[in-house]
């Protein structure tokens, strides 16, 4: 089975040339397994250690002391190993991990994560803040939001306060209140799309880009409102749609004109490609050229990234 001829067709505008083989390649194969080590509960080298004991051959990420891959054929061997059981370490892609450190929680502060569950991005925000401040986390689905409670447990998370409730509510709730936000908005998951697992893109459609877009801006605008000034909000997806990426950005840098800035990210994000100018017809702020993709490879998933701050 082939992948959708439209989703083909708008890939290739917002793909590269250069990079277009690599992107389309990546759809064939699973990624390789990766995992963040949880220093909440132990320390990279205690964990290594110990997966060693059981086989397991860790490789080191260049951008993260604590993210590492292991072979492809170790990906169940590492779900199951001891670390991994202990809540030592979460199995979590690398894109995903990139999330927390472009966010740049620190210990005291009041974090609010408006899209939350499973928890992995959860757990690492307040593995970053050293279990010290306030971490709001906030789930709608109500399988989702127990299942992102036993996680926080397991991982040893001690500040969190989770919230079965939509994230298109908080701000009216919170009013300005939180430091930092992270947004890891619910998305059409272009990402996840698998050659070999049909199931993975049936379902896609440009309505589901729009209904997704839909709900996105709500939760955008909820993040901002939710946000204080001079406080900092990281809005990403794992799929490639600029109506779910550069639109959503562009909308609120809209509505909110001077007092919303796009902050440039770090040269060092891996096989990332700026934000796009336009896409079929539509033209972006050039503030969305600050914004980035992560192109899939062989480790990472594609992800989408934008770092705004409120101004003051």
């Amino acid at each position: 089975m082939e992948l959708p001829a439209e989703f083909i067709q708008r890939l290739h505008e917002i793909v590269r040339e250069a990079d277009w083989e690599q992107v389309l390649e990546s759809f064939q194969f699973p990624r390789q397994p990766a995992f963040r080590v949880n220093t909440l509960r132990s320390a990279p080298n205690e964990v290594l250690s110990q997966l060693a004991a059981e086989g397991l051959q860790a490789q080191p990420v260049s951008w993260s002391e604590t993210a590492f891959t292991v072979a492809m054929a170790d990906r169940e061997r590492l779900t199951h190993s001891g670390p991994a059981n202990r809540g030592e370490l979460y199995v979590q892609s690398l894109s995903s991990q990139l999330a927390a450190l472009l966010l740049e929680p620190q210990p005291g502060e009041q974090i609010l994560d408006l899209a939350a569950a499973p928890g992995g991005k959860s757990s690492h925000l307040a593995a970053l803040m050293q279990n010290q401040g306030w971490l709001s986390v906030v789930e709608p689905i109500r399988d989702r939001f127990f299942r992102l409670q036993a996680n926080l447990k397991r991982l040893g998370v001690s500040i969190a306060h989770t919230y079965l409730t939509d994230g298109r509510t908080v701000a009216r709730k919170t009013g300005p209140r939180f430091d930092r936000v992270l947004l890891d908005a619910p998305c059409s998951a272009e990402s996840r799309f698998q050659l070999g697992q049909p199931e993975s893109f049936q379902f896609w459609s440009p309505r589901k880009i729009r209904e997704s877009a839909r709900k996105q801006f709500g939760l955008i605008r909820s993040a901002w409102g939710a946000l204080r000034p001079g406080g900092r909000l990281l809005y990403c997806t794992c799929t490639f749609a600029p109506e779910e990426n550069e639109a959503i950005v562009a909308g609120l840098l809209e509505e909110q004109g001077a007092a919303a800035e796009v902050l440039e990210l770090p040269e060092w994000l891996p096989h990332s490609q700026v934000g796009l100018g336009k896409f079929a017809g539509t033209e972006f702020p050039a503030a969305c050229e600050r914004t980035r993709r992560i192109l899939p490879t062989n480790a990472h998933d594609a992800f989408y990234f934008a770092l705004l701050e409120k101004k003051a």
